[in-house]
């Protein structure tokens, strides 16, 4: 079943997890897979695109697998780079139709200090030398997406 999706995550790039190169992200990933889920209460890989999608960018101009993943692109100073490590708070599937606002609610902010020190341990568990500091490059995004294939209930046979 597919549907539109409110998700709520922790977000941090893998440049300030101490990630240089896609290389070593992709390690990373195997590295853990068996731990990385999708759901509530779990780790994993964002879908988040490191950069703004535009027509004028071709896809050439993407990084390479060995691309160092802490330097920003020029063509787009104010993100900051991807890829991102997920921890997924909450995931509404499907979003009641009354809630959906199709990205107007989308929100990306820094921790307020009394999170940061709530959701300290849950770093710590997948990098023992995370710190509070470290809790600064961590931000709470909530988003509104479609996951892009059919789902029953947005389809009807009857006329």
């Amino acid at each position: 079943m597919s549907c539109r999706r409110r998700t709520t995550v922790l977000r941090i790039p893998a440049s300030a997890l101490g990630m240089k190169t896609r290389r070593e992200w992709e390690s990373f990933l195997r590295e853990h897979e068996d731990v990385f889920d999708w759901e509530p209460g779990h780790f994993g890989e964002s879908l988040s695109e490191s950069r703004p999608w535009s027509p004028s960018r071709p896809e050439a101009d993407l990084p390479g697998p060995l691309d160092r993943l802490d330097i920003r692109d020029p063509a787009c100073p104010d993100v900051v780079p991807g890829p991102f490590l997920d921890y997924c708070l909450e995931e509404i599937l499907p979003l009641p139709p009354e809630q959906d606002r199709w990205g107007e609610d989308n929100t990306a902010r820094p921790l307020k200090k009394r999170e940061a020190e709530r959701y300290l341990p849950l770093f710590k568990a997948l990098f023992p030398r995370f710190t509070l500091k470290d809790m600064e490059f961590v931000r709470w995004c909530r988003y509104e997406w479609y996951d892009g294939s059919d789902a029953p209930y947005l389809y009807s046979d009857t006329k």
